[in-house]
């Protein structure tokens, strides 16, 4: 009986369905191009801090490279007195 008093009160009311916070069938244009624009915006996200710091450590290694004469990294290191990596 329980649920048959929900089930009519849901049917009932469809404003309640209406607040849902995920669903976008009510919603303007307006806010489902914000959506997919934040969408798009945050799944680009990592990949661009990933990227740059791979320019980062890229742009480092060359500078390394240009300051030991094309010596390598493994010879500065050992320079330093740095195991190289391998």
């Amino acid at each position: 009986m329980a649920a048959g008093a929900l089930a009519a009160a849901i049917l009932l009311s469809p404003r309640v369905l209406l607040a849902c916070a995920v669903c976008t069938s009510g919603r303007d244009d307006e806010s489902n191009a914000a959506f997919l624009v934040s969408t798009i915006f945050l799944s680009l996200l990592p990949l661009g801090a990933l990227g740059t710091l791979v320019y980062v450590l890229w742009r480092r290694f060359q500078k390394l490279e240009q300051a030991t004469g094309g010596a390598g990294v493994a010879r500065e290191a050992s320079r330093a007195q740095v195991s190289p990596l391998r």
